[in-house]
């Protein structure tokens, strides 16, 4: 019998329905079928839409099965493929012994493997040793699909450019040397990975070939585990992991940091560019290799030190092209925080002494401050938890060396007798080593501070961020003497001399503690305490004498785009903020009146002034973070014009869209009033969320 749809109407037969005529939904065959002589096609499907699609045109006759078969009492039996055999084929088989073989087991933390599957897998090694005929999955040879094989040789074509990109990168390293691998190291590295795209392609009559065949290895090299000793060199250590795709996007991490560096006009790319090729084609080129080869590194399903390397810059490389705020920015974080606690990079092992060389040491012990310190600084920016949490990894402080000096020295004791007391550097030197100590010092403070921040409860915070801020003033107070920063001095605006520059460092990364502290009571209490203004006034007084120290000497101001961003913007707010109050004779918020300097306002009007300069002209257009610099400054000018046009009515001057001829809003198109808060954009701003980049 026929059955109703599902607007209560009676099915169709199946020839009335693809011819659409009407249909007398008789049964078992209707009138029309009967008529046309179609009986034998009459049966009425009970979910038509449902039915697989007929077969190709393309097959012979001889290979059309029927897919149904019509009972007379117009019931449909449906039988099953012949084709689609519930017995596993020999490919199939194939398939899925591969797939056992390229399992992947995580290696166990100090109290080793627990789940009940692997309570046992201590004698597991003891038991394949004793059987005859057994081999270990991890001695298999591994084989990448072709596919990935010929996308790596790919890359490796790149190469052939490697001695100009070296030039690129040595550029950038004279004016900003990275914190975990300096100028002799990435030079190093790039001779290895010269060495070895040489080694392939020299020769050679098919250059596409050769570098097919360098990417198979280095997917095999990729695959195995890198075995050192305490006497291999840097040299040595190079050579073994130049052929791996984690140090192939290594370097090109390291190449597409250093386009962040260097000027647009500078010779290297106006003289010395024989492929023509531009900055942000580069800048895209490198981004993609870098995600390219992390994607090769996670299918070997090993970790390793210069994978730790490579996330670490390329999470830099993504926040200088995308902004700190950017998703893929999040997603890497995540990914290395993953790496970090798979490696067993947290858990600094001392027995590793007497069996690694003390560069390499030395350099794991920068990579695990500069992951910790990106992900305090990403967690503060997006008010997020962090992920590396320091109650469950152990962090030495790196010493205070400089790269040369690492290299040089073999072990840990004559490293310290060049040192001063606690590993300081005893020149007063604003060295990489002063500036991981730092990063380390403010991101175990930053740390409480999120928790503060991002608890639920509300009990108590105004005691502990009291606490927080005094924690954070006795850790400064222990810095050695040349990091200091009287308060006399810094009024005094002394800063001549090449080592201010490290005091003014250590000096904005305390007081930004005490503003982030000052923050969480404003935001959660409503308390705007004299010390949140005194901060947000102290950081943006001291950026500027930080950028004036750079100019000074001849440096380029460089590496701007957080302090400015992160730091600056939410200290201006909160100045501009009080400027909007003191024009409308009322706060923001019912918030007690503050005992302010005299001349406050005059101060904070010049201040602002020249940080805007810094915002506009500092921050690129190709950075990540331009769109948020400019609009900050486009506000921070509409409430300077506001300020002054106070000033201007008192003395019965022209207003201030009279003299500067703006007589629209021109703040993202947006009516900007008093009551507009300024801190409350800062914490909510419209970041642009691009989607995931495609990485193939």
């Amino acid at each position: 019998m026929t059955t109703l749809r599902r607007n209560g109407r009676l099915s169709s037969c199946e020839p009335c329905r693809k011819a659409k005529l009407r249909c007398d939904h008789q049964s078992p065959v209707c009138g029309r079928c009967l008529s046309n002589g179609h009986s034998g096609r009459c049966f009425y499907h009970p979910a038509p839409l449902t039915q697989p699609r007929a077969q190709s045109s393309r097959l012979t006759d001889t290979s059309r099965r029927p897919r149904r078969q019509r009972r007379p009492d117009n019931q449909l039996v449906f039988r099953l493929d012949p084709r689609i055999s519930s017995t596993p084929s020999e490919e199939e088989k194939i398939l899925c012994d591969q797939t056992e073989k390229e399992k992947r087991t995580l290696q166990p933390g100090p109290l080793g493997l627990v789940s009940p599957q692997d309570i046992f897998s201590e004698y597991e090694v003891t038991i394949a040793t004793t059987e005859p005929g057994c081999s270990s999955a991890a001695t298999a040879k591994v084989t990448a699909p072709r596919d990935q094989i010929l996308r790596g040789a790919q890359i490796l074509s790149h190469l052939q450019k490697i001695r100009w990109f070296q030039e690129v990168i040595d550029l950038k390293d004279k004016t900003s040397p990275g914190w975990f691998l300096g100028p002799p190291m990435t030079r190093a590295l790039c001779n290895s990975m010269e060495k070895m795209y040489n080694a392939a392609v020299c020769g050679s009559e098919d250059t596409n070939a050769s570098l097919i065949a360098l990417s198979r290895q280095i997917f095999s090299n990729t695959s195995a585990e890198i075995r050192v000793h305490s006497a291999m060199d840097l040299y040595e250590y190079l050579d073994l992991i130049a052929a791996r795709w984690e140090t192939v996007g290594l370097f090109f991490a390291l190449l597409g940091t250093a386009l962040f560096h260097t000027a647009d006009d500078d010779p290297i790319f106006t003289h010395w560019n024989p492929w023509k090729l531009a900055k942000d084609q580069l800048r895209s080129m490198a981004i993609t290799v870098g995600g390219l080869c992390c994607q090769f590194c996670n299918s070997a399903g090993k970790t390793s030190d210069p994978f730790c390397w490579l996330m670490i810059q390329h999470i830099v490389l993504l926040t200088e092209m995308f902004g700190d705020s950017d998703y893929r920015v999040w997603q890497t974080l995540g990914d290395l925080s993953t790496t970090i606690y798979g490696f067993g990079l947290h858990q600094f092992d001392q027995d590793l002494e007497e069996s690694f060389p003390f560069f390499l040491l030395e350099i794991r012990k920068r990579v695990m401050v500069c992951a910790y310190a990106i992900d305090k600084e990403l967690a503060t920016s997006l008010g997020r938890p962090p992920r590396i949490c320091s109650r469950y990894c152990h962090l030495p402080m790196p010493l205070d060396l400089t790269y040369n000096e690492i290299l040089a020295q073999p072990n840990k004791e004559e490293a310290l007798l060049t040192l001063g007391a606690d590993g300081w550097n005893s020149e007063g030197n604003l060295t990489v080593g002063v500036r991981l100590r730092i990063a380390l010092l403010t991101s175990l403070l930053r740390e409480s501070i999120l928790e503060l921040s991002l608890s639920p409860g509300t009990q108590h915070i105004q005691a502990r961020a009291e606490r927080l801020i005094q924690q954070s003033r006795h850790t400064q107070q222990g810095l050695p003497s040349f990091l200091r920063w009287p308060p006399e001095d810094a009024a005094a605006c002394v800063n001549d001399s090449a080592n201010d520059e490290a005091r003014a460092f250590a000096h904005i990364e305390f007081t930004y503690q005490e503003f982030l502290l000052h923050r969480i009571l404003l935001k959660r209490l409503g308390i705007k305490g004299q010390g949140l203004i005194e901060s947000s006034l102290e950081i943006i007084t001291t950026l500027s004498s930080i950028i004036a120290m750079q100019t000074r000497s001849g440096k380029r101001a460089i590496n701007m785009s957080w302090d400015l961003c992160y730091m600056g913007l939410p200290a201006a707010g909160i100045l501009t903020s009080q400027l909007l109050s003191e024009r409308s004779m009322q706060a923001l918020s019912p918030m007690p009146a503050l005992t302010l300097p005299a001349n406050f306002r005059s101060v904070t009007i010049q201040k602002l002034s020249v940080f805007v300069s810094h915002l506009t002209t500092l921050i690129q257009p190709h950075e990540g973070n331009f769109k948020v610099a400019q609009n900050g400054a486009n506000f921070i000018r509409w409430v300077l014009d506001q300020a002054l046009t106070l000033d201007a009515t008192k003395n019965g001057s022209q207003t201030a869209d009279a003299c500067t001829g703006l007589s629209e809003p021109w703040f993202d198109d947006r009516n900007m009033t008093v009551d507009f808060d300024f801190m409350a954009w800062c914490d909510d701003i419209n970041w642009p969320q691009d989607h995931l980049l495609s990485l193939t």
